[in-house]
This record gives structure tokens, C-alpha cells and sequence, in this order.
């Protein structure tokens, strides 16, 4: 069945079967780790959608597959693929071996981008702990000109200002709300261009 068949489309074939040894040996007899297959997936793209084939993404990565392919597959590199499917732990695994989270597929969208779309917290906040440059609560005043708006209801200007004397003396708390902000770069990271910034902001972590 094999005997038209390239080393590296076979390494693919055990991919799909989760043949961790199949993959070794053939790798020691040559193969290429980035056969393609028609609807555009390399074997570490196959293994980063499957959260049953972590250890073959992990055994793909460390015989040298490129954990940023990008061979024509409309979803984009692995990452994206990861970050689709809401594979948290196949994500930290790509991150760690170098993935590039301000990659953009085929939507222009980043493999953040993605996993917020879809909803997927724990990938959200595994690249968003990689790529941030500040995460932490923070306090948001809101009501802006509250002070101002409140007081001119009092009749005098003796009132008003008596008005304006209580709520400044309101504890902070009462007039402001924690908030869970990260900060972290957004587009191309290309010295020659300019960083460009996001700030995200959540009620709690867990949102």
C-alpha cells in the first residue's frame, strides 16, 4: 500500500494513528517532518487539533517540526489550529518552543484573536501571560463628572460646594470598581515598526 507513498506522507499516516515509534523510526530514515496534505495540514498542524495527540505534537516538536508552518490552510499556523479547538496545554506547549502569537491567518486574525472569539479562557489567558507586558487588578473610576453632575442639584452655591465636600470625602471603593487589565502588544513586532499597544479589560480573570 506504502509503495507509492512518500516517507513523510507515511510519517503523516502515523501521526493520525498517534504511532509515536512509527514517527521516530521514519524520522531516523529520513522523512520530512512537513508534508502537507490537499486541505493543507503539516503532521504538527493534525496533532495541535486533537488533544488526544499532545504527546505526538510534543515528540513532532522535538524532532524539529516548524512550529509556525503556515502552508496554506485557511485557519492559519498551529497556534491558530490550538487556539481554535481551545487546547490550553497544546498551546503552552507551541508557546514554549518559540510559536509566534502575532502570526495572522487567512481572516487576519491572531491566534488570540481566535481564542476570544471562541471563547476559550484558558487559552486566552496562557498567551495573553506570554505575550503581556503588565497584568493585574487595577481600579476604574466611572460616573465621569459624577462630582460635578451631583452637586449642581444643590440649590446654593453654599450647598453645592457642602456637596461637592461630601462626595470627595466618599471612599474610593464607592465610587470606582476593580478590573482585571492586560496589556500587551498587538500587530507586527518588527523593530523597524512601531509597537503598537492593547489594553484588555475584564471584570475578574475568569472572563
Amino acid at each position: 500500500m506504502g509503495q507509492h507513498q512518500s516517507k513523510g506522507e507515511l510519517l503523516y499516516q502515523e501521526v493520525n494513528h498517534g504511532n509515536i515509534e512509527g514517527i521516530k523510526a521514519l524520522r531516523r530514515e529520513g522523512a520530512g517532518l512537513e508534508w502537507v496534505d490537499k486541505e493543507g495540514k503539516t503532521p504538527l498542524i493534525v496533532a495541535c487539533m486533537n488533544p488526544q495527540l499532545f504527546n505526538v505534537a510534543e515528540t513532532l516538536i522535538e524532532l524539529g517540526a516548524n512550529v509556525n508552518a503556515y502552508p496554506g490552510s485557511h485557519v492559519g499556523t498551529p497556534l491558530h489550529h490550538a487556539a481554535e479547538r481551545g487546547l490550553d496545554q497544546t498551546v503552552k506547549l507551541l508557546l514554549s518552543h518559540g510559536a509566534n502569537a502575532l502570526a495572522m491567518n487567512d481572516d487576519c486574525q491572531t491566534p488570540l484573536e481566535v481564542a476570544r472569539s471562541k471563547g476559550h479562557i484558558n487559552v486566552v489567558r496562557a498567551i495573553e501571560g506570554h505575550l503581556c507586558f503588565f497584568s493585574g487588578w487595577m481600579r476604574e473610576i466611572y460616573g465621569s463628572g459624577i462630582l460635578e453632575t451631583l452637586a449642581t442639584h444643590f440649590l446654593s452655591r453654599k450647598m453645592r460646594e457642602r456637596g461637592r465636600e461630601f462626595l470627595e470625602a466618599l471612599p474610593p471603593q464607592w465610587l470606582s470598581r476593580k478590573i482585571w487589565v492586560v496589556v500587551l502588544p498587538c500587530g507586527s513586532r518588527k523593530t523597524a515598526i512601531p509597537i503598537k499597544l492593547e489594553v484588555a479589560v475584564y471584570s475578574s480573570p475568569q472572563v
